[in-house]
C-alpha cells in the first residue's frame, strides 16, 4: 500500500464525513513519523474513523494485529474474551464478530479495543 491508496481510499470513503486532505496528510505524516507503515496507518484510520462516524468497518485478525502491535493470537485471544463479556451481556455477537470462509474478519464495535 502507498501514500496515495491511503489518501484515495480514505477520501472515497470518509469525504461525506467532514475529513479534509489536509486533516488527512496531517495524520498520514504523524503515521510515518512514528515509523507505521502505510498499511498500518490505513488500518488505524479506518478503526479511529469508523468509530467515530458510525461506518461499518471490516478487519481481518492480521491488520488488527499490525495496528494494535500484536500477535494474532493475542488479538484471537482477545476477540474471543470480548465475545464472551457480550454473549454473557446478552448481547447478539453476530453483528459484531463474522467469519468469512477460511479468512476472519471481525466488526470491531465503538470501544471494543482500549489498549
Amino acid at each position: 500500500m502507498t501514500k496515495q491508496d491511503v489518501i484515495n481510499n480514505i477520501m472515497v470513503n470518509y469525504r461525506n464525513h467532514g475529513v479534509s486532505l489536509e486533516w488527512l496528510e496531517e495524520m498520514i505524516h504523524s503515521g510515518e513519523e512514528q515509523g507505521f507503515s502505510y498499511q498500518t496507518i490505513y488500518t488505524g484510520l479506518r478503526m479511529a474513523l469508523g468509530s467515530n462516524t458510525e461506518e461499518q468497518e471490516l478487519f481481518t485478525v492480521s491488520e488488527i494485529a499490525e495496528a494494535m502491535g500484536a500477535t494474532e493470537e493475542e488479538i484471537l485471544q482477545e476477540i474471543e474474551k470480548l465475545k464472551a463479556e457480550m454473549e454473557e451481556a446478552g448481547e447478539d455477537t453476530e453483528k459484531h464478530f463474522k467469519q468469512n470462509g477460511p479468512m476472519q474478519r471481525f466488526i470491531i464495535p465503538p470501544g471494543g479495543f482500549t489498549s
